[in-house]
C-alpha cells in the first residue's frame, strides 16, 4: 500500500503527542509538513520533515494527500473546509465540529468529492474500551442494569486555554464529553431519551467544568459524568450486568506513555492494566486489559482512504456525536435561564 503523504495543522499537545507519533510510525503514512506557526519544534522531533508557517502553504502542496487538524475546536469547521476544496483527505481532531449544521455541510462536501473525512476518536483503541467492545461481542452485556462512564482528575483554571475562553464548542462537555457519547452509541445505540446537567465549579471559569448526562435505555441507564475538580477520581467505567459486575479504575497508559517519550513501536507501549469482575457467587477475580495500541486508528484509516473500506469510525457517526452534544448543550443553556 502505497503511503499516504500527510499534513499536520498544528503542534500543540495533541498534533505532539497523538498524532505526529504515529503517523511517523505507522508504514501507510508519511508525515511531509507540520504548520507551527511560532516555534520549530516539530522539525526538531521530526528533522526529516518541512515545518510551514501558513496552513495555506500546505493546502497548496499536492502531494499532501491527508490533513490531520489539531487546531482549537472552534476553528475546525472552517479548517476541514478549506483542506476538503483543496480535495484532501481530513482528520479532525475531536470534537468534530462546533455544531451540527457544520458536521452535515462537511459532510456533504465529502461525499460530493469522494473524500475521506472523519474524527479522531483515538479512545476507541484505549485497552479498556477494547476490552468493553470483546466482552459484548461473547454476550456478557446481554442483560444490563447500569452503566457508568466517568473521566474526572484534577484541573485548576488555565486563564489562557482555549478550551477556557468559552468559544462555541470549545469547552468540557464537548471535549471530554465526545469521547464517551460516541463510545456508548457504539456499544449500546442510541438511547430513548436524555437527561443532563452541567456546572462551573472551579472558581473564575468561564465554561462548564462539570458535567452528568443519563442516556435512557430503557430498562437500563448509561451515565456520563466528568468534574474538573476532582482529587479522588470515580472508577473509570462500571458496567453492572446479570452476568456480574465490570471495573476499570483509571484511564489506559497509552497517554502517559507518550508524554514520557515511549514511541507506538516500542514493544512496551500499550495498555497493561487490570480491571475487576466481580463475580455473581461474591468473588471478584483480577482480569488484564486488552492491550491498545492509537496505531490501530491509523491502520484502519489507510484501509479506509487506500481500499475504499468502511472506516470505524464514519463521518456520520461522528456527527451523530455532535448532534448529541449539540442537544445537550442546549438543554444546559435552557435550565440556566430558568
Amino acid at each position: 500500500m502505497k503511503p499516504i503523504v500527510t499534513g499536520v495543522l498544528g503542534y500543540g499537545f495533541s498534533g505532539r503527542i497523538f498524532h505526529c507519533p504515529f503517523i511517523d510510525a505507522h508504514e501507510h503514512f508519511e508525515l511531509k509538513t507540520v504548520v507551527q506557526r511560532h516555534a520549530n519544534t516539530a522539525k526538531d522531533d521530526y528533522p526529516y520533515i518541512h515545518v510551514a508557517k501558513d496552513y495555506q502553504e500546505l493546502l497548496d502542496d499536492e502531494e499532501i494527500e491527508l490533513v490531520v487538524i489539531t487546531t482549537p475546536s472552534h476553528l475546525h469547521f472552517e479548517h476541514a473546509k478549506q483542506a476538503l476544496a483543496k480535495n484532501k483527505h481530513v482528520l479532525i481532531e475531536k470534537p468534530y465540529t462546533a455544531t451540527y449544521e457544520q458536521a452535515v455541510e462537511l459532510n456533504r462536501i465529502a461525499d460530493e468529492k469522494n473524500l475521506f473525512i472523519s474524527a479522531y476518536q483515538n479512545r476507541r483503541y484505549d485497552g479498556d474500551f477494547l476490552t468493553l467492545s470483546e466482552l459484548k461481542k461473547q454476550g456478557m452485556f446481554e442483560k444490563l442494569y447500569e452503566v457508568s462512564m466517568v473521566w474526572d482528575f484534577n484541573y485548576p483554571v488555565q486563564k489562557e486555554n482555549w478550551r477556557e475562553q468559552d468559544y462555541e464548542g470549545a469547552n468540557f462537555v464537548f471535549d471530554l464529553g465526545a469521547h464517551f457519547i460516541d463510545q456508548a452509541l457504539h456499544l449500546f445505540g442510541e438511547p430513548k431519551d436524555l437527561y443532563s446537567i452541567s456546572k462551573k465549579v472551579r472558581e473564575d471559569s468561564k465554561v462548564d467544568d462539570w458535567f452528568e448526562v443519563l442516556f435512557d435505555y430503557g430498562d437500563y441507564v448509561a451515565r456520563i459524568k466528568h468534574s474538573c475538580a476532582a482529587l479522588i477520581e470515580e472508577p473509570r467505567y462500571t458496567i453492572q450486568t446479570n452476568q456480574g459486575t465490570y471495573q476499570f479504575h483509571k484511564m489506559g497508559e497509552q497517554e502517559p506513555q507518550l508524554i514520557q517519550g515511549v514511541r507506538p513501536l516500542d514493544p512496551d507501549y500499550g495498555d497493561n492494566s487490570l480491571y475487576d469482575y466481580y463475580k455473581l457467587d461474591g468473588t471478584m477475580e483480577k482480569r488484564r486489559v486488552i492491550k491498545g495500541n492509537y496505531l490501530m486508528f491509523y491502520t484502519q484509516m489507510a484501509r479506509a482512504i487506500r481500499l475504499g473500506e468502511q472506516p470505524e469510525v464514519t463521518k456520520e457517526s461522528a456527527a451523530k456525536v455532535i448532534q448529541y452534544l449539540e442537544r445537550i448543550a442546549n438543554a444546559n443553556k435552557a435550565i440556566q435561564q430558568v
